[in-house]
């Protein structure tokens, strides 16, 4: 998937509640069959001196597709190879590892963009996502703006825990990922070996059973989401977007 959805962690906080009265905590599942993950839009562009930007989620970097690898965003370095006129081959790697593969392949027609990625969390698991994106407006071959049409392996599960009775410990078991939050509007360090340098979270309680939550890096917001956890507590689910834009995805987790 794209970097700007890819590192950005989806992280959350509690409502100010007794540990044993917490609706938030326990242990949460993905549901891909009830979340929602296109709408979200990037642009391949001409950089000029045989580079290309990307730019999406007001984000943007420049790469070339001779293998070179070159900074991407949050500290990763990206390079992409040309492998014929419709296909690309990416690697991701972070902090000297390399995080995962992609084989982004334009159709016949021009119409479509398919990009499937393949990789290893943290934790030895393995994943494999496919997103495909269909062309908005005017462009050839690579170059132009996409939307995302469909998502299919997004997977994942987030593990909530008391942290005294005005906050929680998130943990992301296959990020090796961990923020501990209090509802206070305060940043929090987040930690992970694929976590992206000065990541903090900032909870805000709107309700008994839902909060606001912005995400930071180096101080500049990059993610704006609301969680809720429905009346049952059989069911959290968060709606969010890159603040620069208004391009909001719907995760949904069952309880387990």
């Amino acid at each position: 998937m794209h970097l700007q959805r890819m590192c950005v962690l989806a992280f959350a906080a509690a409502a100010v509640l007794a540990a044993a009265d917490n609706p938030f905590v326990g242990k949460w599942k993905l549901d891909p069959s009830k979340s929602d993950f296109t709408g979200q839009t990037f642009k391949y562009e001409d950089a000029g001196g045989g580079k290309v930007r990307e730019s999406g989620g007001g984000e943007s970097y420049t790469f070339t597709t001779d293998g070179k690898e070159h900074p991407g965003l949050y500290g990763h370095l990206i390079s992409v190879k040309q492998v014929d006129a419709n296909t690309w081959e990416r690697t991701n790697r972070f902090r000297g590892k390399t995080l995962s593969t992609a084989t982004e392949k334009v159709s016949d027609d021009g119409k479509t963009l398919t990009e499937t990625d393949k990789g290893t969390h943290p934790d030895g698991t393995s994943f494999e996502e496919t997103d495909v994106y269909e062309r908005q407006g005017d462009g050839t071959g690579f170059m132009g703006t996409w939307k995302t049409k469909d998502v299919k392996g997004a997977e994942g599960v987030t593990e909530i825990a008391a942290n005294g009775a005005d906050g929680i410990t998130l943990i992301i078991p296959e990020m090796k990922a961990k923020c501990s939050l209090k509802l206070d509007g305060k940043d929090a360090p987040a930690t992970g070996p694929t976590i992206p340098a000065a990541l903090s979270l900032a909870a805000t309680r709107t309700g008994d059973r839902s909060f606001d939550l912005v995400e930071k890096i180096k101080g500049k917001v990059v993610y704006k989401a609301t969680w809720t956890v429905s009346d049952d507590g059989n069911t959290l689910t968060t709606v969010g977007s890159p603040p620069a834009v208004n391009e909001p995805t719907k995760a949904v987790y069952n309880k387990q």
